[in-house]
């Protein structure tokens, strides 16, 4: 569930209320459905203090901000938990927003337009913006990194100890080698001084 909160009732009785700047179109079922003229700032979230306070579990209390900046408005996320997407993309600094770009917060989708939305349009589907993906938790990359490079030292560690084996191997092939040669020599010599005196 989405409502508007107005600042205050005086807004409702000002007669020279300037127009809005923008607008901002809850999409309900890939249709336009409730729209939210923008005039000020305006705050999102689940707190009923917000000017856009959106009943959803995975909106945080203080959501999102939208503020005006010459003919649009910038939005920034107020450090929520499970983050505010533009156009299905992550924002993680505050964003420009240009006519027709959708906002999501939660499960709740909104299009922005910098002009009043078209009555008739409400019974014309809109696309749903594209799904957002889950956010990437700091730790989750990190320990990704960890990881791989747990494994690139895994795999260092493995090579280093098969050169060694092989260093080894070589090292005792040479010293049966010498010690075989030595071993025979001594062996024939001693066959070779029976011979001259004639024993054999």
């Amino acid at each position: 569930m989405v409502r508007y909160i107005a600042e205050s009732e005086e807004d409702f009785k000002t007669i020279q209320e300037p127009p809005p700047v923008a607008y901002l179109t809850l999409i309900v079922g890939g249709r336009m459905s409730h729209s939210f003229p923008l005039r000020s700032e305006v705050n999102m979230g689940r707190e009923k203090s917000n000017a856009i306070v959106v009943a959803d579990q995975k909106v945080s209390r203080y959501h999102a901000s939208l503020t005006p900046i010459d003919d649009t408005f910038i939005i920034s996320d107020r450090g929520s938990a499970n983050g505010t997407y533009v156009n299905g993309v992550l924002i993680a600094q505050p964003t420009r927003l240009k006519n027709n770009d959708r906002i999501s917060v939660g499960d709740a989708a909104f299009l922005f337009t910098t002009h009043p939305p078209d009555p008739e349009a409400s019974d014309h589907a809109v696309s749903p913006p594209p799904p957002s993906p889950p956010p990437a938790s700091p730790s989750s990359s990190s320990l990704t990194s960890k990881i791989t490079n747990s494994n690139v030292s895994v795999w260092v560690l493995i090579g280093c100890m098969i050169l060694i084996i092989i260093a080894l191997l070589f090292f005792v092939a040479v010293l049966l080698g010498l010690f075989i040669g030595r071993t025979q020599i001594p062996g024939m010599m001693i066959l070779g001084l029976a011979q001259i005196n004639g024993l054999f």
